[in-house]
């Protein structure tokens, strides 16, 4: 691919990938554990609003005397639970009042309603509904990354849309002219990864071993469906063998909705219009494979805060090219780490550049969303040449398979690597990614 086309799809990419989840910086309260969410959630799209109920269980330290979540611009109406004493909404979070605390689990219900200019997209003209960035927009959660749960949704659509949702697909009944579907989601995993979209989609299917791999849109056919996602089972045999962990659920879907581009447990969405891109060029599959990385760095092996967001992102986009190199060959490898070196540049040539562990990421500028995507990943490629072939996989696997389903930090990815390899890597730990450069 052209730099040029690179440069565009990139900046697409991050402009269409850039919303709320990138400014959310939720710490832990009262050292608070979330268990499990359920949720029941009604959605009115002629309104484009919605209402829910969801039950939280969750730990708390026994001295709290209240728990907070973060609940977006979500109307609150009830809240119960026999620990429960009141509430209060402040700065996008619900402050729950307790009476006392249980030592072992803690259940509370949270009824809401809501209509927010973000986090859950309605697109009446497709009778479309999808979530994007903000989970908190519509479900009361706790945002942060260190924290995961259990995910349990049931969502009520008009008969003849699909929908489809993090977890597994457990149970759908017909209720007159609605049909209700049931998915679990049974290994934890951060809030900002679950999600679900609704709509009067086609859709393809097909089996990758022992994985239901489902392709979805309402604007592409079945046989174009195919064709845009045809590399979907190699990609997923090549992060298989890099991270030496299987993919962790029955399915994964890819969806053609809308303007966004995000990962979430067991399935992604894209533009809308980048099938066009890929039926026109068949190696144009970074987005694919950004997003099914996702999978393993991102949503299983996740940033304990954002401060270390260049984790997730930094490796899934050069986990992408790393594809591409074994899919297309060196130069298409070469090509995208070109890419991501010039944009890197052009934010250093402007006196941007910071160290990828950022002192806080509450308001991150596009030059900050550049660097944890494409510095990061340039980084990692030259860890790559650091290392060689052999230290740096084996690396990369032996730091997979230790915190798969963990968060971590820029340190644990460090000693990850510096005890698979015996080296030790301060000096370009602290050159490229705990300083700028120079």
């Amino acid at each position: 691919m052209q730099f040029s086309k690179i440069v565009s799809t990139i900046f697409l990419w991050i402009l269409c990938s850039g919303g709320s989840v990138f400014s959310q910086m939720s710490s832990k309260t009262n050292d608070l554990n979330v268990l499990s969410y359920e949720l029941l959630l009604s959605t009115d799209m002629s309104n484009e609003r919605f209402t829910g109920t969801v039950n939280i269980s969750f730990l708390i330290s026994p001295e709290a005397r209240e728990v907070v979540f973060d609940c977006g611009n979500l109307q609150i109406t009830e809240i119960t639970g026999s620990k429960v004493a009141g509430f209060t909404q402040k700065n996008k979070k619900v402050i729950i009042s307790l009476n006392s605390r249980d030592k072992t689990e803690n259940h509370i219900q949270i009824t809401y309603s809501g209509s927010p200019s973000h986090g859950i997209v309605f697109i009446p003209k497709s009778q479309s509904i999808y979530t994007v960035f903000s989970t908190s927009q519509w479900m009361v959660c706790n945002d942060s990354p260190n924290d995961r749960a259990t995910f349990k949704i049931e969502l009520s659509i008009p008969n003849g849309s699909l929908c489809i949702a993090s977890g597994v697909l457990k149970n759908t009944s017909n209720k007159g002219d609605k049909t209700q579907y049931s998915w679990v989601q049974d290994y934890e995993s951060p809030s900002y990864t679950y999600g679900f979209a609704i709509g009067p989609f086609n859709k393809f299917q097909e089996t990758h071993g022992k994985i239901s791999l489902n392709y979805y849109s309402t604007n592409h056919t079945l046989e174009q469906l195919k064709t845009i996602f045809r590399p979907t089972g190699e990609i997923i045999d090549f992060f298989e063998a890099k991270s030496g962990i299987p993919y962790v659920q029955s399915s994964y879907s890819q969806i053609l909705i809308g303007n966004h581009y995000q990962e979430m447990s067991g399935f992604s969405v894209l533009k809308e219009s980048y099938g066009e891109l890929v039926m026109n060029d068949s190696t144009e599959t970074n987005l694919i494979s950004h997003e099914l990385a996702h999978q393993w760095w991102g949503n299983m092996i996740t940033c304990e805060d954002w401060n270390h967001f260049w984790l997730n992102e930094g490796l899934a986009t050069f986990m992408s090219a790393a594809f591409n190199e074994h899919k297309f060959g060196k130069h298409k490898y070469e090509s995208d780490i070109d890419s991501y070196r010039k944009v890197y540049e052009s934010v250093k040539n402007k006196g941007k550049d910071k160290s990828l562990v950022f002192d806080d990421w509450l308001n991150p500028t596009r030059e900050d969303r550049n660097l944890v995507y494409f510095k990061g990943a340039y980084v990692i490629h030259l860890l790559r040449m650091e290392l060689g072939e052999k230290d740096f996989w084996g690396g990369i696997k032996f730091y997979s398979q230790e915190y798969f389903g963990k968060s971590v930090n820029t340190l644990y990815f460090q000693k990850a690597m510096e005890e698979s390899t015996g080296r030790d890597l301060s000096a370009f730990f602290n050159k490229w990614i705990n300083k700028t450069e120079g």
